[in-house]
């Protein structure tokens, strides 16, 4: 860089005198360049450092011992740095056969604005790069935004950085209520569950799973773990989409599948039969219960579950458990009444290390975390002691637990059914159980009417239970018309399960593949005699076969139909209108 304005600097020769030197300054005072032979340069002839050697010395010494010797020849200042100004007080620029003059304050203005020409250029360089920068950063933010899919990013630590607008939808809060705090918090507060990148900073790995949140959406969320150069764990991006609308088609195909086995028919005329998940049944009543709990299966709602023993309360739990958003889930099923009370606590709430005397060293989940995002089915809720009942209300409640021997509570995701064959509202007024924990519990009660109410599916579970019991012991037994007649007019107190053990007996002990009578066991009884007038004692199975004909014959003349009369004796059509010709009764067949 040459200054515009710097002439070309004056020469004179060493044998220049004092006299004309004097007479030079007076009009120019620019600095002079000393030279000997027009090639060697002696010095700069300085005015200031000239007048005072000259008012010390006088003006009798040579040319060059008032020459200022402080100087450096280049061929262009602007290679010069700050150090060599520090060292020089002049700097002589030689090029193209000719030489200027700088004195060291005006080359270091010259470097200084050089210097800030260059950081100018600089800025404005940066000032671009980071206008495009910016605007890369926002198209890419804005494109993230525009995802219908949740980003959710945290670094290595778990803490917040960025959430897409996305959130909002599937979470009803801003991005804000997320950013810059703590995975690890926002999972304690309820915010998220089930959290993929809790897992994700824990194993390094992707990691994918179902999200429910507090309002009701579900989301499949995929965390996948970013790496730096060095293969430290750097950031974890996490995906979520909503698939709310994929449950629920799935729910209604649910809905459908059992509203069609609601719909098929043994007959035109004849009941309804459903079959599902090994619970059959032709009853009205029992249909009822059936489409009851497919409904509210889908709700998180408490449901309690009333029936005797052996009518199939863990069966309908179970149902309820498939239908639901869980089903995918753990179903823990507790039978309170098996459970020692000296136990209870511990097995359903776990405890720490050292809660005891001979407690596991490690300490022990409890059935209660178990079922975390999954069904917890307490049976026989009725058994329960009274103390263990405060910190199930309280489970019910908040939704929290803790350990034996533990100081801090665990949060739980889980829906709750019970069940009891106990009248609960009797054992409240005899203060054995707690009133405030029953409310609690029967937000959606279910009646499992009793098996001699539904006496249609005694034909029905039998059938079922005789293939059943064939198949596992390599069996064909038939149980005849006559018998079935028998088991059909059974009490049966055990409900279900005393019938299947039956069925099971029948099968294991039969000494001939058609089961009549007298290979029922002994002790079914049938006491319903009234309709046959006995003038002594006859074979068991005439008896039967006049009962039948008596009440064929009462039904025929009532309703008048074979289909009026299959519903009043509960069996299907066919079997009334086989019956009425063994019998030769006449009828009209088009009623």
């Amino acid at each position: 860089m040459e200054p515009e304005v710097k002439k070309e600097a004056l020469i004179v020769f060493s044998d220049i005198s004092i006299l004309d030197v004097k007479s030079l300054l007076k009009i120019n005072s620019s600095p002079f360049i000393v030279m000997k032979n027009h090639l060697e340069i002696l010095g700069i002839l300085d005015e200031g450092l000239f007048l005072k050697k000259l008012d010390i010395d006088g003006p009798n010494r040579e040319i060059i011992d008032y020459l200022n010797q402080s100087f450096v020849v280049v061929d262009d200042v602007d290679k010069l740095n700050e150090e060599d100004m520090s060292t020089y007080d002049f700097v002589i620029q030689h090029g193209d056969n000719q030489y200027r003059c700088y004195p060291n304050y005006e080359v270091k203005e010259i470097l200084l604005k050089k210097k800030i020409k260059s950081l100018i250029s600089l800025n404005e360089s940066l000032h671009e790069e980071l206008e495009v920068t910016r605007k890369k950063v926002k198209e890419l933010t804005q494109i993230l935004h525009s995802s219908y899919d949740e980003i959710f990013v945290t670094d290595a630590n778990g803490d917040t950085l960025f959430v897409s607008e996305a959130c909002k939808k599937l979470t009803g809060l801003p991005p804000e209520a997320f950013i810059n705090k703590n995975i690890k918090e926002l999972v304690e507060k309820g915010l998220i569950n089930n959290s993929v990148t809790l897992k994700t900073m824990k194993t390094k790995a992707v990691h994918s799973a179902e999200q429910t949140y507090p309002h009701g959406l579900t989301v499949f969320s995929t965390a996948k773990p970013i790496f730096d150069e060095e293969g430290n764990l750097y950031r974890i991006v996490s995906n979520s989409r909503d698939i709310t609308e994929l449950v629920e088609m799935k729910s209604k195909l649910n809905q459908v599948n059992l509203r069609s086995q609601l719909a098929q028919n043994e007959h035109s005329q004849s009941k309804k039969t459903v079959s599902l998940n090994n619970f059959i049944t032709n009853s009205d009543k029992m249909i009822h219960v059936l489409e009851l709990a497919e409904k509210v299966a889908p709700m998180d709602s408490s449901i309690f579950i009333h029936g005797e023993t052996g009518v199939g309360k863990g069966v309908l739990a179970r149902i309820i458990h498939d239908l639901s958003n869980r089903k995918d889930k753990t179903f823990i099923q507790v039978n309170c009444g098996a459970i020692p009370s000296a136990l209870i606590e511990s097995e359903l709430f776990g405890y720490e290390s050292g809660a005891f005397t001979g407690a596991n060293k490690h300490g022990k989940q409890g059935l209660v975390e178990s079922a975390d995002g999954g069904t917890l089915f307490l049976d026989e809720i009725g058994e329960m002691p009274l103390d263990i009942q405060v910190k199930i209300l309280h489970l019910v409640q908040e939704r929290t637990f803790m350990k034996v021997g533990g100081t801090k509570e665990k949060k739980v995701n889980i829906r709750i059914i019970s069940a009891t064959n106990k009248d609960l509202k009797q054992m409240i007024k005899n203060n054995q159980f707690r009133e405030d924990l029953y409310y609690r519990l029967h937000v959606v009660p279910l009646e499992i009417p009793q098996l001699r109410e539904r006496k249609e599916d005694i034909l029905l579970l039998t059938d079922y239970f005789l293939k059943k019991f064939n198949e596992k012991y390599g069996q064909s037994i038939r149980i005849d018309d006559h018998s079935k007649l028998i088991l059909q007019l059974q009490q049966y107190p055990g409900n279900v399960r005393e019938l299947e053990n039956v069925i099971e007996q029948i099968v294991v002990t039969a000494r001939k593949p058609i089961v009549t009578i007298e290979d029922l066991p002994s002790d079914l009884t049938y006491k319903d005699t009234a309709l046959v007038n006995l003038t002594g004692i006859i074979p068991l199975k005439k008896a039967l076969e006049e009962t039948e004909k008596q009440l064929l014959s009462q039904a025929l003349s009532t309703y008048k139909s074979t289909r009026k009369m299959a519903k009043a004796l509960e069996v299907s059509q066919t079997t009334i209108m086989r019956k009425l010709g063994k019998y030769q009764f006449v009828y009209d067949e088009n009623k």
